[in-house]
């Protein structure tokens, strides 16, 4: 049995090693290598941990079907003094897999998420190390100069989503009055991360025209209205985050990005600076000047790692 164990052991670090070649000479691996390497890291912790119990199964496994007192695994045993069971465990939770789902209708001050963003700890390999980074999560991050800090996205493999940053300069000339009313794509995979512009947000336009873009597919509008419209006030504009990753902890995550929202205090001057603005764009407009919709300025944050 450890003989048959060991060598579907060695084929299962081949398959990973074949992967890792394809893969090494790129900066990014595609998700669905990720997600295989996953897998196969998970598939092996498995199967050096227990054997298969299933006498149908065609995977190169080591069986046993001896019946013991506990419990017996043949499902056409009759024998009522034995306990019956057949079910495979290939639940994440013994790798510490979990994910959840970042929410807030608040928009984020965008130097203290881009303080945040800079600490984010880094991965040293290339490779993907699922037990290494459920490490990290628990014991801390090395951050440099032999420094170990604790961080709650140590342990983060992907995350994703949509975010609503405040502009830092109100202005269309050198400014970043354009984050107001555009979405924000931020997307992180291993050592690279990066925020860029994703469109507009629905809450530019009034809400009774926007129907005039779902004509034929007004299930899509209905969903927005029902999921994504966040408030009257601000339309869609909303933080909407997905986090995956080993041993994470969603209170400490949650805690870290709540404290880059904007405070109250902020809210109310964000609500003057953008009355202000808009009021010299309709007297530009007036006079000949740029249009509401000349965004100018940058274009997108990217933090690369």
């Amino acid at each position: 049995i450890l003989i048959r164990t060991t060598m579907t052991a060695l084929t299962r670090i081949a398959r990973i090693r074949r992967i890792r070649t394809i893969t090494e000479s790129t900066m990014l691996p595609p998700v669905p290598i990720l997600i295989a390497r996953i897998r196969a890291t998970r598939t092996l912790i498995l199967i050096l941990s227990s054997t298969c119990n299933d006498p149908g199964c065609t995977e190169d496994h080591s069986h046993s079907h001896d019946h013991g007192e506990s419990s017996c695994s043949d499902p056409d045993c009759t024998d009522t003094s034995h306990s019956h069971s057949h079910s495979h465990d290939t639940s994440t939770d013994r790798l510490g897999i979990s994910n959840f789902v970042y929410k807030s209708t608040v928009p984020f001050n965008s130097q203290r998420l881009l303080m945040l963003l800079n600490r984010w700890p880094v991965p040293i390999k290339e490779e993907l190390d699922i037990i290494q980074l459920e490490k990290a999560s628990k014991e801390g991050a090395a951050m440099g100069d032999d420094k170990v800090e604790d961080s709650p996205f140590a342990g983060v493999l992907r995350s994703k989503g949509f975010c609503w940053l405040s502009p830092i300069v109100w202005s269309d000339t050198g400014g970043d009055a354009w984050r107001h009313d555009t979405s924000m794509y931020w997307s992180h995979a291993g050592k690279h991360f990066g925020i860029n512009t994703a469109g507009k947000w629905w809450g530019t336009i009034p809400k009774d025209k926007i129907k005039d873009y779902f004509v034929g597919n007004m299930k899509e509008y209905e969903r927005i209205m029902r999921e994504d419209w966040a408030s009257e006030e601000w339309g869609d504009r909303r933080q909407e985050l997905v986090f995956i990753g080993a041993g994470i902890d969603e209170e400490a995550i949650t805690k870290a990005l709540d404290d880059c929202l904007m405070t109250d205090e902020e809210m109310a001057q964000y609500r003057a600076d953008l009355q202000n603005y808009e009021l010299k764009t309709m007297t530009a407009m007036a006079s000949g000047g740029p249009s509401l919709f000349d965004a100018g300025g940058y274009d997108n944050i990217d933090v690369e790692k």
